[in-house]
């Protein structure tokens, strides 16, 4: 199936949408900037206690007087724009589609499925990009601007090398305990055609980078500070060649633990260790830049029409395929009047070859007016040698955010479960290898409120795997929440991506800029964990419903801190190693399981 770029049947019906919205955009921007006008966020206010007290107000009163001059001539001519606009909803497709055929950045070359598996990253993010005067209402302003920024961040991580870490075993870890180097993993890097190595010690946690490709030099600046650190403990990056003398000072003083460190610890060149971890292991850091190479990006939030248009056009030359202005208008599909979509956005770097959208039917308050909804889409990411497309599910939301009407949410989590299973039974295709299905979005709920249990426990947190908690009310080691606090969002702890980074890893430090579940004083049997604040956004999936012999591993979950000042929410990101046993060997097994 090959998706049309227009949400509209024909271009004369396009060119008439096209002119109605021009008649009706005048008043819209002018409204808009009148209320923004009264609104100032924190920053502002900040700059406003250094300037004159007369200043401010009279910057006020005239930006006022001007938008209402131009919201009163306006108004008639949106009367006339909104006529002929709301009509076309009718015949409007729930999306618009963008791709080239030559993206810029190219992919990897073609996957075959077999052979060493290949990892594919997803990256979730709110970026509240609402008109100028809501925005303000979060603490955010100049929406325009922001979505410049934040595109050229996530267009930036495609370009970046990414660095494969390999982790070594936990018994491996713990026979270690005592020794200086705990344990090594080997770090492999390419970049303009070359390669190398750096060898990193167990306690690797991040590498901090305030240049968004500069992982060597960065590597670099690690090992000068390291080498003016007397405690071997703290050291955290040392070079090759200064490897075999850390080694030597093992040898005379743990000799009797040095097996330990064979060469089966530096396994894996490009793909994960077997699952040797615990059950509540995470392979889960805090960066401040977004994951390399990664291939799927859905934002939420994308309300605003010219910034959807900015994120589109600079993200295409990474991003080939782009789904942008998700969902309805109007009366089209939903009982309530729609003034916005469903604020999703989603760039792919792969083909899109199908995708639907429904909108929720249940949905009162503030959130009535967005048509928020599930974008189911279906990807192609490879070609077998057999003719056969390897392709892979990929669903995104966002659910009803006034926090008291969790039937609601309740209500549309049961809704996605039906839309998602009827989507795949109509697309998919007997010839085709499915080799993942993955849930994201922002599901306006977390996982350590009491007042959240009934969607903590929804049938959909079993079906689809959530890689942060262990059980309904508890949160695995290491998560943190994604909703930062509004009113601190600018200050100096938290203005940068590295700041932020630094603070959030801190426990303390975390309860001043995250938002963390208010939890009343009921008696419960079950424990509960607080966790790291409230995680509201999520990246889910599920195996049941891949092919034949495909196997899924969790390769790393990230919480990032790049867009520190530009959002109110942390993105998160998810990288699935994905491969397949070849068809000779999974029927082999098969026989001799009939034969025994």
């Amino acid at each position: 199936m090959v998706l049309r770029e227009s949400p509209f049947p024909n271009a004369c019906i396009h060119d008439l949408h096209t002119a109605a919205w021009a008649l009706i955009f005048p008043c819209f921007w002018s409204l808009d900037h009148m209320v923004a006008s009264f609104k100032p966020t924190t920053y502002e206010e900040q700059q406003k206690q250094e300037q004159e007290c007369y200043i401010w107000p009279m910057k006020v009163f005239f930006r006022f007087l001007m938008y209402l001059i131009l919201l009163v001539i306006s108004i008639p001519l949106a009367l006339v724009g909104f006529i002929i606009w709301a009509p076309l909803q009718q015949v409007r497709r729930p999306f618009s589609f963008s791709h080239v055929k030559t993206p810029k950045v190219y992919t990897q070359e073609e996957w075959m499925g077999y052979g060493d598996g290949k990892g594919f990253s997803f990256v979730e993010a709110n970026l509240c990009f609402l008109p100028n005067c809501l925005a303000r209402f979060n603490n955010l302003s100049q929406t325009q601007r922001r979505a410049v920024q934040i595109a050229g961040h996530i267009s930036d991580s495609v370009n970046r090398p990414r660095i494969q870490v390999c982790m070594d075993s936990p018994s491996m870890t713990a026979s270690l305990q005592g020794s200086p180097l705990t344990a090594v993993r080997q770090v492999s890097y390419s970049a303009t055609g070359t390669q190398g190595s750096v060898l990193a010690v167990n306690n690797l946690h991040h590498i901090d980078s305030s240049e968004e490709n500069s992982e060597v030099e960065n590597v670099h600046e690690y090992l000068d500070e390291c080498q003016s650190n007397k405690d071997p403990l703290d050291l955290t990056v040392v070079e090759e060649s200064n490897m075999s003398s850390a080694m030597d000072e093992m040898q005379a003083n743990q000799s009797s633990k040095q097996q330990a460190l064979s060469s089966s610890s530096l396994k894996c060149q490009g793909k994960p260790q077997k699952k040797q971890n615990r059950k509540d292991d995470l392979p889960a850091g805090i960066s401040p830049v977004f994951p390399a190479d990664v291939a799927f990006v859905c934002l939420l939030e994308v309300f605003e029409k010219r910034a959807a248009a900015k994120l589109k056009q600079l993200l295409q030359p990474a991003f080939g395929h782009i789904l942008y202005d998700v969902g309805v208008y109007g009366f089209q599909g939903c009982c309530e009047f729609k003034f916005f979509n469903s604020g999703i956005f989603l760039a792919s770097r792969y083909p899109i070859i199908d995708a639907k959208f429904h909108c929720f039917p249940r949905i009162r308050g503030e959130d009535g007016l967005a048509a928020k909804g599930l974008l189911c889409v279906k990807i192609q990411v490879g070609l077998t040698e057999k003719g056969q497309k390897i392709v892979g599910y990929l669903s995104c939301t966002h659910l009803h955010a006034i926090a008291e009407d969790c039937h609601i949410r309740q209500s549309q989590l049961s809704h996605m479960i039906v839309w998602i299973n009827d989507f795949q039974s109509t697309s998919r295709s007997e010839e085709e290898k499915v080799v993942f299905d993955v849930l994201c979005g922002d599901f306006n709920f977390d996982n350590c409120s009491l007042e959240d249990q009934l969607e903590q426990q929804h049938q959909i947190l079993q079906i689809y795997k959530d890689p942060c908690c262990s059980g309904p009310g508890r949160e695995k080691p290491g998560v943190i929440g994604t909703l930062l606090q509004q009113r601190t969002m600018y200050e100096d702890p938290v203005k940068s991506p590295e700041s932020l980074q630094r603070a959030l890893e801190i426990e303390e430090l975390r309860k001043q800029y995250l938002e963390f579940p208010v939890n009343p004083a009921v008696n419960s049997t079950e424990p509960r964990s607080v966790g790291g604040g409230r995680r509201i956004d999520y990246l889910l999936y599920r195996e049941d419903t891949v092919a034949k012999g495909v196997i899924t591993e969790l390769e790393e979950f990230t919480f990032i801190t790049q867009l520190a000042g530009l959002t109110d929410h942390l993105p998160i990101g998810m990288r699935l190693f994905i491969s397949m046993v070849p068809e000779e060997d999974d029927d082999a097994s098969h026989d001799l399981d009939d034969e025994l």
